[in-house]
C-alpha cells in the first residue's frame, strides 16, 4: 500500500482520502495533487474510476479501476474503498473536482477531537479562485441567502454546527459509524449523502460542520450543467418526501417552489389585468434587492447583474425537478455491477 512519506503523528487519525472519479481530467490532477501535498500523515489516497488512467507525476496513491464497462455511482466506488482499506479510522470523502489546503486533515483531526460524540465532519465547498465565468455564476448563486437559504453554511463559512444532512463533496466520515450504517450501499447518482447520513443520524451519529474544514470545489456552468444538477437535486428530495423520509419534510425545502411561485405569479400578473406599473415597480424592487444584497462577499457586477434571474433558473429546476420526484419515484441512478441492499 502507498502512503505519504511525511512521519506520522504519534496518537493521530489514520486517514484514507477517497476520490470517486467520473470522467478524470486536469481538475482530477489538480485535487489529486493537491491531496498528495497534504503535511499530514498517517494518510492514504484512494483514486476509484471506471476506466484506468495514469496519475500525475509526484502522486503516490492507491488507483483502482472498475473496469465495469459503465459509469457506476460514487457510492459504488467509495464501498470499494471501504472494504479494500478496513484498517481507516476516517474516510475523508473528496469530488474529483474539488482540492483541499494544506491544513485540511490537520483541523478534521481537531474537528473531529473536540466532538468525539460525530459520526463524521464536514466543511464549506469554497469557491476557487480560477473558476470560468458561468461556474462563477452558479457559485454565486449557490453562496448567496436567497439562493441556498438556511443551508447556506454548506458554500460560505459559517458558524459551527451539527447537521444530519450534508454533502459528499467534502465530508469525513469515521469508519466505525460508516461501518454500522451498512457503508454507503446506494446506486442513487445525486442524493446518496443524503441517504448515508440519514443512516448516521438514524443511529445518533450527527455530522459536525465547521468552516475550518472548507475545501475547494469546482461548481458546474450555470447552463446547462448547474441547472441539471440541481434539476436532479430536487427530483432526489422529491423522491425521499414520496417515500416518507421525515428530515426531508422540513420547512426550508418549500422555499424553492414558494420563489418560483412568487416569480411566476409576478410574471403573468400583467396578463391577467393587473396593473402595469405596480408589478413593474415591484419587479424592479426584487431586481435590485437580489443583485445588490443577495450575495454579501465581492461579486463582479456583471455577476450581480445576472444573479437574480440565476436565483429564478435555479428555483424553477429544483422545483421542477422535485414535482417530478413526488409524481414519479423515480431518481438518477447508475448500473453498478452488483445490486447493493440499502440497509
Amino acid at each position: 500500500m502507498r502512503t505519504s512519506t511525511a512521519a506520522p503523528q504519534r496518537g493521530a487519525l489514520k486517514f484514507v482520502i477517497v476520490i470517486p472519479v467520473m470522467r478524470h481530467d486536469e481538475r482530477t490532477h489538480r485535487c489529486l495533487q493537491a491531496c498528495a501535498a497534504l503535511d499530514y500523515a498517517p494518510k492514504t489516497i484512494c483514486v476509484v474510476s471506471d476506466e484506468p488512467f495514469a496519475l500525475p507525476d509526484g502522486v503516490d496513491a492507491i488507483n483502482i479501476a472498475t473496469n465495469a464497462g459503465t459509469l457506476t455511482s460514487p457510492a459504488y466506488k467509495r464501498d470499494i474503498v471501504r472494504r479494500a482499506l478496513p484498517d481507516a479510522d476516517v474516510y475523508a470523502n473528496l469530488d474529483d473536482d474539488a482540492y483541499p489546503p494544506p491544513h485540511w486533515l490537520h483541523e478534521a483531526v481537531r474537528v473531529l477531537q473536540e466532538h468525539a460524540e460525530a459520526a463524521g465532519a464536514g466543511g464549506p465547498g469554497l469557491a476557487p479562485p480560477d473558476q470560468t465565468f458561468w461556474e462563477q455564476l452558479s457559485s454565486a448563486v449557490l453562496q448567496s441567502r436567497l439562493g441556498s437559504g438556511p443551508l447556506r453554511f454548506r458554500f460560505w463559512p459559517d458558524e459551527a454546527r451539527d447537521c444530519d444532512d450534508f454533502p459528499s463533496h467534502n465530508l469525513f466520515v469515521r469508519a466505525r459509524a460508516l461501518d454500522a450504517a451498512g457503508g454507503w450501499a446506494t446506486n442513487w447518482n445525486g442524493g446518496e449523502d443524503t441517504v448515508v447520513c440519514a443512516r448516521l443520524a438514524d443511529r445518533g451519529g450527527m455530522i459536525r460542520y465547521d468552516p475550518r474544514l472548507g475545501a475547494y470545489h469546482y461548481r458546474r456552468a450555470f447552463v446547462p450543467g448547474h441547472l441539471w444538477q440541481i434539476f436532479n437535486v430536487g427530483r432526489s428530495r422529491g423522491c425521499f418526501l414520496r417515500n416518507g423520509e421525515q428530515r426531508s419534510r422540513k420547512p426550508l425545502f418549500a422555499g424553492p417552489p414558494a420563489l418560483t411561485l412568487a416569480a411566476f405569479a409576478l410574471a403573468i400578473s400583467p396578463l391577467l389585468g393587473a396593473p402595469m406599473l405596480p408589478c413593474a415597480g415591484i419587479a424592479a424592487f426584487a431586481f435590485i434587492a437580489a443583485a445588490s444584497s443577495a450575495h454579501d462577499g465581492p461579486l463582479d457586477w456583471r455577476l450581480r447583474l445576472l444573479l437574480p434571474f440565476a436565483l429564478v433558473a435555479h428555483h424553477a429546476a429544483y422545483t421542477a425537478g422535485l414535482l417530478i420526484g413526488l409524481a414519479t419515484g423515480t431518481r438518477t441512478v447508475r448500473q453498478d455491477p452488483v445490486a447493493i441492499a440499502e440497509a
